[in-house]
């Protein structure tokens, strides 16, 4: 009887009976601990072809299960359901081409991109746009959730640790700095080695960004801005709402399912804004500081004849 391989154990748990993708990732698993306890490089892959199969790194990456990520080419795409993926608006992959996806033992998916749908063209100024696949994919390539939508994350996520993508197929850790509606910004946590962190550049955008909760990677944003980061915020109410129905215009057999934000999470966030400095109070300028008002000049005094001079004759 052949041994059970490594990749075999993770699919089967992985994997309910239905085919529904569940939890893999150890449920204790928090990514500010794993960021700072984390020895070695930051790649994804020890080999990488989108023509083949591919090796993934077995150090600390390969914890966290990036296969929902097409990482053929820098335009990626994030999958949402077995035939939506989400992108940059800015930076899409347009109908008829091909994304490349490889599932943990290495094997190579391929699917054709059939549509795309850019949320500003249904009137939501964001973004995000939502690829249709030709076909569903395998339930052995991941699809990630998003956070349950509510309005209050602006005083819960602050602070909180995101796992980061990027072009070169490295995993970096950041903070979330703030947030507004339907987007949020990045800093680097200084509490970390520089290595795990990465100043994001063209060729970056519409990577994904994640939390880590319940077990499983929840998609926070795909990156529209660089240096630290900065995109749209997926767990916003209203973005989820247009997302809903673009995926439902295209595919109504599918939907993104949507996963609670953990306390683990949330106390991670709590910790993380303890160590976010506020920011500094700008002093006006003395030249801008307010001056007293002078009363108003009353009506003008006679001018007063000037003392005239007089001298003696032949002095």
């Amino acid at each position: 009887m052949r041994p059970i391989t490594t990749a075999l154990i993770l699919c089967l748990l992985s994997c309910s009976g239905s085919g529904r993708i569940g939890a893999l990732h150890d449920p204790a698993l928090e990514l500010h601990d794993l960021a700072k306890d984390a020895k070695g490089p930051n790649d994804l892959f020890v080999s990488y072809t989108a023509a083949g199969p591919v090796r993934w790194s077995q150090e600390w990456p390969w914890k966290l299960d990036l296969s929902g990520v097409a990482w053929d080419k820098n335009n990626t795409a994030t999958v949402i359901t077995p035939r939506h993926v989400v992108m940059a608006a800015h930076y899409i992959r347009p109908a008829g081409q091909d994304l490349v996806f490889h599932d943990r033992t290495g094997r190579r998916h391929a699917r054709t991109v059939e549509k795309v749908v850019k949320l500003t063209d249904r009137g939501l100024r964001c973004d995000v746009a939502i690829g249709l696949l030709d076909r569903p994919l395998p339930p052995e390539i991941r699809r990630y959730p998003l956070p349950k939508a509510r309005d209050d994350y602006q005083s819960l996520l602050v602070g909180a640790t995101a796992l980061v993508t990027e072009q070169k197929r490295k995993l970096y850790f950041h903070q979330i700095r703030n947030m507004g509606p339907n987007w949020l910004h990045f800093q680097f946590d200084d509490r970390l080695s520089p290595e795990r962190r990465k100043s994001l550049i063209s060729g970056d955008s519409g990577h994904p960004s994640f939390l880590l909760s319940k077990g499983e990677l929840l998609l926070l944003e795909t990156h529209t801005g660089g240096g630290p980061g900065s995109g749209p915020f997926y767990g916003e109410p209203e973005l989820q709402q247009k997302m809903r129905e673009v995926v439902s215009d295209l595919d109504p057999k599918y939907t993104f399912r949507t996963v609670e934000v953990d306390q683990r999470t949330l106390d991670d966030a709590a910790t993380g804004r303890k160590s976010i400095p506020a920011p500094p109070v700008r002093k006006p300028s003395p030249q801008a500081q307010p001056q007293p008002r002078q009363p108003a000049p009353g009506p003008a005094e006679p001018r007063k004849p000037r003392p005239r001079v007089v001298r003696p004759p032949n002095s």
